[in-house]
């Protein structure tokens, strides 16, 4: 029986989502956790991965939002605290027209994509994949929903919430609560980062 691979993707970790233009309530607070389910997965040789909006300065894109995460701005950039290592996985998205939700989109400058990262190597691999970042209404939910739909099929494949490590913006009262219905319809698994780490540790 194989070992499980485990797989984490922060979404969109940026400073404009933390103290930006396009700020998100609390969202600082997602470092933390992150950067903790990020060493775990590190020590049992995972893959870290982290998702950027990386957009061009003008794009349709901006007429729905101010302007954020630009392409080699400061507001683009991931927030001073998280901890990215050399081999950590950065995928770009929303670099060219397109609202760029989904980190599925997005690709790595070495061409990587979520779905070659997360697809099992061999017939009885087992991918676990935990999800954390910014915003749960938006792009985290656009990811998970794409990599659970891609994956519904495929028993292999199973994909975590980290419900500490999200925050979300929140335009309406209830949007928070739609999006995580969403995903929980979808499949995705919604768990602690402490629930997670825990996971990982046990599993032989």
């Amino acid at each position: 029986m194989e070992k499980s691979n485990y797989i984490f993707v922060g979404v969109d970790p940026q400073n404009d989502f933390i103290d930006g233009s396009l700020a998100v309530a609390e969202a600082e607070q997602i470092i933390k956790p992150i950067n903790s389910i990020a060493d775990e997965i590190r020590k049992h040789d995972g893959t870290v991965v982290f998702t950027r909006d990386w957009h061009p300065e003008k794009t349709p894109h901006f007429d729905k939002w101010p302007v954020h995460c630009v392409a080699n701005t400061r507001g683009a950039n991931f927030h001073e605290d998280l901890n990215i290592q050399p081999d950590d996985i950065i995928i770009n998205k929303g670099t060219g027209q397109t609202d760029g939700y989904s980190g599925w989109e997005g690709r790595s400058d070495k061409g990587e994509t979520l779905e070659s990262i997360i697809e099992p190597k061999t017939p009885h691999e087992k991918v676990k994949v935990f999800l954390g970042g910014l915003a749960t209404d938006f792009c985290v939910k656009s990811t998970a929903r794409d990599i659970a739909e891609h994956f519904k099929d495929d028993r292999r494949v199973t994909t975590y919430l980290l419900i500490d490590a999200i925050r979300a913006v929140g335009l309406t009262p209830t949007a928070e609560e739609e999006a995580l219905s969403a995903m929980k319809e979808a499949g995705i698994l919604a768990i602690s980062t402490e629930e997670a780490k825990k996971m990982i540790q046990e599993t032989i």
